[in-house]
């Protein structure tokens, strides 16, 4: 990619959580401005949480970890908030979802009042931290937590008011403020969304070639990236705005007539939206098809049931199943298929055929190992058992599956960059037999 089109920019780097990774893939530390239990600066409780996040800490309610400060903390959610906030609560014994809500500890407060570093209380199941406003007005939000559905930390979106906060009802949680929270001229403002987002291959110019359609995360806009047949992409042109608002973005012809269109999810409502390709690289106006699809995550498309209709595999966030979603080629889905449980040990889905059988497969990145795995296609909407495609694939940030050298053999595009921050992508060949020749850098500042 050239210089030209090193499209972000210093200026948009995020004070909050990208400045916490400028040095690349450097560990923050946690600040230590405050003492057990005593006040603490709303300036110092992001960073302290984002050194757990840093730090991959799995959660685990029978274990601790350090807060880099010489304390440690019980690796669940309450826990983390216990970190976060340096309550005088520590080990196994720190404080839970219900002693978070002690009026000697915290404060209620209204949601449209939270600001960075206080927390929501599902009193009888969880709790996250307030990270930022995405937008004030409407109560869309970020947090950031440790889930019983995942094995590490976790960012999250969501709204204050409805739908739901990590499977709950927004409805169910309270807002809180620690008692002992000091707000300093230093609090750091919200963060800007950095980097690209909301990834997806296919051949969406008709040329032959598999480009890129990927969200700036700062402006919501979408853009083109041509493939050129040869791994790496061409100058990008802008084909939408207003992409900001959706997720979990999906490659496929799900309309059947010939031409890649894309899925997405609705972040306010929940409903899954197919935008129509058009085979010149932009996107007919979307149609709804379906509801409650907020209640899954790590989308992936493909033809995974043999039938010649493109299918989403996707995996519930409340059980950790993966579903499989057949496509009808008229741009809706029948019911889903259950094809099996414990896929939430996993994360950074992509599809494709990995292993040249001609069947949909699926590769992700083990949460406790960081390996890459290749679950193989049967085309009968389940996966065989995984094969290990290689190690360390868990500091990248995002993984695209596509034919991007035009070898006929699928191969892996990926994003290597903390969460919140820019950083290069790599393209890692594939051989056609699960695994990936060595990698090589195709463009900067994603």
């Amino acid at each position: 990619m050239s210089k030209t089109s090193r499209f972000r920019r210093a200026s948009l780097l995020a004070p909050l959580l990208a400045a916490m990774a400028a040095a690349g893939l450097g560990v923050p530390q946690a600040q230590a401005g405050s003492s057990l239990g005593g006040s603490i600066n709303r300036s110092e409780i992001l960073p302290r949480a984002q050194y757990w996040d840093a730090h991959d800490v799995q959660y685990n309610q029978g274990a601790t970890y350090g807060d880099g400060d010489g304390h440690s903390y019980r690796t669940d959610c309450s826990g983390f908030i216990s970190m976060a906030w340096h309550l005088s609560a520590t080990g196994l014994g720190s404080a839970t979802t219900q002693t978070l809500d002690s009026r000697s500890l915290t404060t209620r407060i209204n949601k449209s009042d939270l600001r960075p570093g206080d927390a929501l209380d599902n009193i009888s199941d969880h709790v996250v931290l307030f990270v930022r406003w995405n937008n004030q007005a409407t109560g869309d939000f970020t947090y950031l937590h440790q889930s019983n559905s995942r094995t590490d930390m976790t960012y999250g979106s969501g709204n204050v008011y409805s739908g739901n906060i990590s499977s709950y009802p927004a409805s169910s949680y309270v807002a809180l403020r620690y008692n002992k929270v000091v707000e300093d001229n230093s609090t750091p403002p919200p963060a800007t969304p950095v980097g690209m987002t909301g990834f997806a291959s296919a051949d969406f110019n008709g040329d032959g070639r598999m480009d890129l359609a990927s969200v700036d995360a700062a402006t919501g806009k979408m853009f083109l990236y041509p493939g050129t047949g040869v791994g790496t992409f061409a100058e990008r042109s802008l084909i939408g705005t207003g992409w900001g608002s959706l997720t979990d973005m999906t490659p496929g012809d799900f309309n059947g007539d010939g031409k890649a269109d894309l899925a997405a999810v609705g972040k306010s409502d929940g409903k899954l939206y197919v935008y129509p390709g058009t085979g010149t690289g932009v996107f007919g106006s979307p149609w709804s098809a379906g509801t409650g699809w907020n209640n899954l995550d790590n989308f992936s498309g493909g033809d995974f049931n043999g039938d010649g209709k493109a299918d989403i595999a996707a995996v519930g966030t409340g059980d950790g199943n993966l579903y499989v979603y057949p496509g009808t080629g008229t741009g809706v889905f029948a019911a889903p298929i259950n094809a099996g449980n414990g896929w939430n040990n996993l994360d950074r889905f992509t599809g494709g055929d990995f292993n040249g059988d001609g069947k949909a497969d699926i590769a992700a990145v083990g949460k406790g190992d960081g390996n890459l795995y290749v679950y193989p296609g049967t085309a009968t909407g389940w996966f065989a058992a995984p094969v290990s495609a290689g190690t360390g694939w868990n500091i990248m940030r995002d993984l695209i599956g596509g034919d991007f050298n035009a070898d006929g053999r699928a191969d892996v595009a990926a994003v290597q960059a903390p969460r919140g921050s820019t950083g290069d992508m790599y393209l890692y060949p594939g051989t056609g037999q699960n695994t990936f020749g060595s990698r090589i850098n195709i463009g900067t500042d994603w």
